[in-house]
């Protein structure tokens, strides 16, 4: 049988497994805030917090919502993606994934555009960017010890103390902390087999 690391790339990657809201927050919540027309809000987080995470978890409720999601991510190296500002209604709703890569006076241009339009308008951010904060996302270590949980599929007691060092490696980032436990896994031989229950998943000790 194939061997998968439970921590690689497919189990990981955004969409692939729910975003975990912090207390006090839900996905009703945020839905709520943007059902007018020309509502604007953030998500406010460090990098690898589970922003991009959200927004995947979102997506097919806005569908659902008869709103038309129209979605860019900026990164670094993709500043100058096309914004559909043109296309853009009042059941429609842009997100934009890595506001901070803009500069500030085109920030205020396509908030205002989009007002003009009254369109919504999401857009996940490092910091606050002078929009409402729709949620803010702190991973935790209770956060980080949950989500290692669910991807090893198992009691993982065991591991807490293996858990906890590699999370204080670099805390606060579920991202690297995911990277660096597929490294973990590897090194300890942790994998689930093909063709076997996740809930069947059984740990060396």
């Amino acid at each position: 049988m194939m061997r998968r690391n439970p921590f690689s790339t497919r189990f990981t990657r955004p969409g692939e497994i729910p975003f975990v809201f912090p207390a006090g927050n839900s996905l009703e919540t945020i839905i709520e805030a943007f059902q007018q027309p020309g509502a604007q809000g953030a998500i406010v987080g460090p990098h690898g917090s589970g922003k991009s995470t959200l927004l995947e978890t979102l997506s097919e409720h806005w569908r659902k919502h008869g709103l038309v999601e129209q979605r860019v991510r900026l990164t670094a190296s993709r500043k100058r993606e096309t914004i559909p500002l043109s296309e853009l209604d009042a059941n429609s709703l842009l997100v934009i994934d890595g506001f901070e890569q803009l500069l500030y006076w085109k920030q205020r241009w396509i908030r205002w555009r989009c007002q003009q339009k009254r369109a919504r308008l999401l857009v996940t951010t490092h910091g606050d960017c002078g929009l409402p904060v729709a949620l803010r996302t702190q991973p935790d270590w209770a956060l980080a010890y949950q989500l290692s949980s669910m991807l090893l599929a198992c009691d993982v007691m065991a591991y807490e103390a293996d858990l906890y060092a590699v999370w204080n490696e670099a805390p606060g980032d579920i991202r690297a902390y995911f990277f660096r436990l597929y490294h973990w896994c590897e090194l300890h031989g942790i994998y689930l087999m093909s063709g076997q229950s996740k809930g069947a998943q059984g740990l060396p000790v």
